[in-house]
């Protein structure tokens, strides 16, 4: 079934590409719907770049122009003038008045010119060498109202930039532009606030874990921001309206800005000290030559050349962070498995943004639009994944924090966990004045075990007994591994009598039990107890040590309690 899906979305898409298109006036229409008329324009290139818009129109009567029927947008790098003809048709008895915008930010020179019959009736100038100010509409797109009369009118453009020559044509009436205004409002309002708010809160967990990880990455992310921001034209609409020297130059640096964070980042984000070793020694000598390169292209005080530069370094930097992800994958870095799909999409949004300025896929605003759809889409991964390093740092700080406070050969608590457990405990009976007992017990000649049997013998030995404890304690007492072959338990809210009796079963308990190798253990026990208003705890645990060593000098294997 998928597979006739495919097949019958290819040959749709085949016939509606094979289909003529029509060389006839663009008639006007009521409709609010801004419609993209590049499949309309008839082109021609100025090689010698000297043609007079008079010239360039008796050009265009002598059918020297050609149909653009693929409806081509982007014409690439070009030194050459792009002329364009689109006749529009007024079938109406009055005059109707129609916007004509031109869907990209960074054009220098855009040169519009109004002609009926065969006189040329307006002049209007757009374009980035001109101040923002002298447009003839407040909007971040060049744009231009005109009055079409009734019947037959020729626009002739005239493009010339240094910057990638992306032409996108729309043409509607004033409710098609208050729509388009109002749909970009709302996108890039997402956008920007979805983009502030992972860049807020990376630089939040930064400030609170110090980890340059998410330092980098908001820096990364403010990069694609501010570039963003300048390539879409807000920030000549919005920030440098009156300096076009700003404008013309902004974009190439912020672009260096975005590739050179996108490097440094991938380098860290990726731990490639741990991961990649031989790319981490070599990341000073690639920051180097990325700034080395910078100076150089800046210098030669070409634009095209920057730019061009830069695009070719920002393609061969998208395939490079996913080779380095996947090798980091291989290596075992668990972030690898977000870095990979993000700058998957990343990659992919910014295809299929030239895949539609360059014809080869249908041109519309979304398709433009890919590139930062798909940032959005890479940003958030990348943030969920730093988010996921947080969750692996807590747990391993946690994780940590645990393995401090437990022995890891009997998996009881040992002594540096002992304040934290029976201080609370300590205090509440200290309140409610119910006697606190501790057991101190020692198991005998356990140096013989180890020098006669291995230690490999002695730590089973301790496990066994452990494992002992923890079956014949209730589950309010704490027993600890307090040190060698010493256990400690504190019985909360038990007398002196109670706690006797427990170490007396313990001994006899532990003195009944067979080991490997060794027949039997005995134990030396020391039993102190009192109430927590009558003595301090550390002096308690002393009277316990002291029983035990009683214990100890009596001959072993008994019960001393004080």
């Amino acid at each position: 079934m998928n597979s006739f899906y495919v097949l019958v979305k290819t040959l749709l898409l085949v016939f509606f590409l094979c289909l003529p298109f029509s060389a006839d006036s663009k008639t006007l229409s009521e409709s609010d719907d801004l419609l993209l008329v590049n499949d309309r324009l008839l082109l021609l290139l100025d090689k010698q770049n000297n043609l007079t818009p008079e010239q360039a129109f008796n050009t265009y009567k002598e059918n020297r122009f050609a149909q653009n029927s693929r409806n081509q947008v982007s014409f690439g790098f070009t030194k050459n003038t792009v002329w364009g003809v689109l006749p529009i048709t007024n079938s109406a008895t009055d005059s109707s008045i129609q916007v004509l915008k031109i869907d990209n930010a960074w054009l220098d020179e855009i040169d519009i010119y109004f002609f009926k019959n065969d006189q040329l009736r307006r002049h209007v100038a757009l374009g980035d060498s001109l101040l923002f100010t002298q447009r003839p509409r407040d909007e971040r797109m060049p744009a231009v109202a005109h009055s079409f009369e009734a019947g037959e009118t020729f626009v002739l453009f005239r493009f010339q930039s240094e910057d990638p020559m992306t032409i996108p044509i729309y043409l509607g009436n004033e409710g098609a532009i208050a729509s388009y205004k109002s749909e970009n409002a709302y996108f890039y309002g997402a956008l920007y606030g979805s983009l502030l708010i992972l860049l807020i809160y990376n630089f939040v967990l930064y400030f609170y874990l110090k980890e340059r990880r998410y330092l980098l990455y908001s820096l990364y992310l403010f990069a694609f921001t501010a570039f963003n921001f300048t390539y879409t034209g807000h920030g000549f609409w919005v920030a440098w309206s009156d300096s076009i020297w700003l404008q013309q130059w902004v974009m190439p640096t912020l672009m260096f800005c975005y590739i050179f964070s996108g490097v440094v980042f991938t380098i860290e984000f990726l731990n490639t000290r741990v991961f990649l070793p031989a790319l981490y020694s070599a990341r000073r000598k690639i920051y180097f030559g990325l700034l080395i390169l910078a100076c150089v292209i800046f210098l030669t005080g070409s634009r095209s050349v920057i730019v061009m530069v830069q695009l070719m370094i920002l393609t061969t930097m998208s395939i490079w962070m996913l080779v380095i992800g996947y090798f980091s994958y291989k290596g075992g870095n668990p972030l690898a498995k977000f870095f990979i799909p993000a700058i998957a999409m990343g990659t992919g949004g910014a295809t299929i943004s030239s895949l539609a300025t360059w014809g080869v896929i249908p041109y519309s605003q979304w398709a433009f639009r890919g590139i930062e759809i798909g940032m959005l889409i890479e940003m958030s991964l990348l943030s969920i994944s730093l988010g996921f390093n947080f969750k692996m740092v807590q747990e391993a700080r946690k994780s940590a924090e645990t393995n401090a406070r437990l022995d890891p050969l009997t998996n009881l608590y040992n002594r540096r966990a002992f304040p934290d457990l029976v201080h609370p405990i300590w205090l509440l009976g200290k309140r409610n004045k119910n006697p606190m007992s501790i057991i101190l017990m020692d198991l005998d000649w356990f140096k013989r075990i180890n020098d006669q049997f291995g230690h490999t013998v002695g730590d089973e030995v301790l496990e066994r007994v452990s494992l002992e404890l923890k079956k014949r304690l209730r589950d309010s007492d704490i027993p600890l591994r307090w040190g060698g072959e010493e256990f400690l338990i504190f019985l909360p809210n038990t007398e002196g009598g109670k706690a006797k009796h427990l170490a007396e079963s313990l001994r006899k308990h532990f003195e009944t039990l067979s080991f490997n190798k060794v027949n039997k253990i005995t134990t030396s026990i020391g039993v102190a107890s009192a109430f927590p208003s009558q003595i301090d705890l550390d002096k308690l645990i002393m009277r316990a040590d002291e029983a035990l060593y009683s214990a100890k000098q009596k001959g072993r294997n008994q019960v001393v309690a004080v």
